[in-house]
């Protein structure tokens, strides 16, 4: 574990392991970046309590993620096999990296603008990197501010919801009350998400007490993740930024992960972007071969590509 001083003065944690091209892999929320894309069974433990939790709470919680052998050793051990030097960022807020309460800690792309002074530290000549939930936002935002040591990025875990006021669609069933504000936005929910974790107390009934969830099962702050909500999360990402992007990426989503079906804003906004699809749903996504070897080689094909060049 290394640190280094980021552009405001908060303290970042990262691994960086391994030689050859460098990829930067951004974690989502409530995790840290070994818990995203290290061993599966790290995070096993944590999904385990999650889902007793939801249990106790909601009387019912989705299975435990269950995802191929070959798929368990993680993100980083398929890149590492791949002969690439794997970089993972504690995102400010998250595992080992400082964690402001405030708000303004988080505003104005200050996770992306970690990435780039974490680029800048590395003296990294050229780096692509893969974000997936929050951390395909963090990329996002990094492509947004166009450093030119990025070649290449991929989205993953993620969906139309960042760029527009996307009405999410909840099924009858999940306990989503009516007092909150229709049509639920990303916004919306996120706001109710954040408020739950300032009181600091599970509102029965209510969908949005898993973020408390999360903080309880991951050791996580919860004033700390509302400040990341309502800093980081809740600003749609522009699409003019994003029309500005000229270089390779990739949405990649699993088949089962059903909040990030609607992917067309993303592919108009972006004009490099393509699509692919692999197994998996929110939770195991990162643990399939299938995501594992299209990450592979999609950066594999934009190293090839830049050298013919």
């Amino acid at each position: 574990m290394n640190t280094f001083t980021s552009f405001d003065g908060i303290r970042i944690a990262y691994y960086d392991e391994g030689e050859g091209p460098a990829v930067i892999l951004l974690h989502g929320g409530y995790l840290d970046g070994l818990g995203q894309f290290g061993d599966f069974e790290r995070m096993l433990p944590l999904a385990e309590q999650r889902q007793e939790m939801f249990r106790q709470v909601f009387g019912g919680a989705l299975p435990l993620p269950n995802p191929p052998l070959e798929g368990r050793p993680g993100m980083v051990h398929a890149l590492r096999a791949a002969g690439v030097r794997t970089i993972l960022p504690d995102m400010r807020g998250f595992g080992r990296s400082d964690k402001p309460r405030e708000k303004a800690a988080y505003e104005n792309s200050a996770m992306a603008r970690d990435v780039a002074a974490l680029i800048d530290h590395l003296r990294l000549d050229a780096v692509d990197v893969i974000g997936f939930s929050m951390g395909a936002g963090v990329a996002a935002r990094l492509l947004i501010l166009r450093p030119p040591q990025v070649k290449s990025a991929i989205l993953a875990g993620f969906g139309d919801y960042a760029i527009e006021d996307h009405v999410m669609e909840f099924p009858k069933s999940w306990p989503v009350p009516d007092s909150v504000p229709r049509p639920i936005t990303a916004r919306v929910w996120l706001e109710e998400g954040a408020k739950i974790l300032e009181k600091g107390e599970v509102v029965p009934g209510h969908l949005a007490s898993a973020n408390l969830i999360g903080c309880r099962v991951t050791g996580t702050d919860p004033k700390v993740m509302a400040a990341v909500i309502r800093g980081a999360l809740m600003n749609s990402l522009p699409t003019e930024g994003l029309g500005r992007v000229d270089i390779p990426v990739l949405i990649l989503n699993g088949k089962a992960d059903a909040a990030n079906q609607k992917i067309a804003g993303i592919l108009k906004a972006i004009p490099t972007a393509r699509a692919a699809e692999c197994e998996g749903d929110h939770s195991s996504t990162p643990y399939q071969p299938t995501f594992q070897q299209a990450v592979v080689q999609f950066f594999e094909e934009q190293r090839r590509l830049r050298r013919a060049i």
